[in-house]
């Protein structure tokens, strides 16, 4: 466009020189005696039209530079956003492959209970904890029922099960049991089970032991 421009103005200037010659030239001899104030005017208004052709041109010329370097901007920005969304999708794509490896160094523990009774004026529980997935450390096995209890517990491997008994429950209450952990990156996490207390018709009262989900 800018050379479109640049062709419109050489034409005119020539065109338009063609027709000042046309109009003055055979008088062109008289500047030589006429008063310096009025060879400027003649001067400025000879030129003057062109100047102002010129400036027109270059008005235009500004303006499409002005629009080519604005499109320039709106196509870098439209990079930059493209080139954000595709950073967020990789930080995405790394923190979900750090939390499936973080997920397959979980432990998959299980609980049950071993057994249950009055022993020394007080109800208790004897609960058994086993691991069959990743070792995990810094154990803690809470119970809470009417009145809360906690014990720690040995660093469980794969395999490994920990026996725990908590006295002083209620009699068939039920309750729910959290195991806190660490696994071997130092990640703290829980797995939950809930255990309520059901009547086995003819054997009596037992336990049964439901785990809560602990991965989402």
């Amino acid at each position: 466009m800018g050379r479109v421009l640049a062709l419109i103005g050489g034409v005119l200037t020539v065109l338009y020189a063609l027709f000042a010659w046309w109009l003055v030239g055979d008088r062109i001899y008289k500047l030589q005696s006429m008063e310096l104030n009025e060879v400027g005017d003649f001067l400025a208004g000879a030129f003057g039209p062109l100047a102002i052709l010129w400036l027109v041109l270059g008005f235009f010329q500004q303006g499409i530079e002005l629009r080519q370097g604005t499109n320039a901007l709106r196509l870098q920005a439209q990079e930059l956003n493209n080139s954000v969304a595709q950073q967020c999708e990789i930080v995405a794509a790394q923190k979900a492959s750090l939390l499936n490896y973080e997920r397959t160094l979980e432990p998959l523990l299980h609980l049950e209970v071993s057994e249950n009774g009055w022993g020394e004026g007080d109800f208790y529980v004897s609960l058994n904890v086993s691991n069959t997935g990743e070792y995990c450390e810094s154990v803690i096995i809470k119970l809470f029922a009417t009145e809360n209890f906690e014990s720690g517990a040995d660093p469980l491997i794969t395999g490994a099960s920990y026996p725990v008994r908590f006295d002083g429950l209620h009699e068939w209450e039920d309750f729910e049991v959290v195991v806190e952990y660490k696994t071997r990156s130092g990640a703290s996490n829980s797995q939950k089970f809930s255990v309520a207390s059901y009547d086995e018709e003819g054997y009596g009262y037992n336990y049964y032991v439901r785990k809560l989900p602990f991965l989402s």
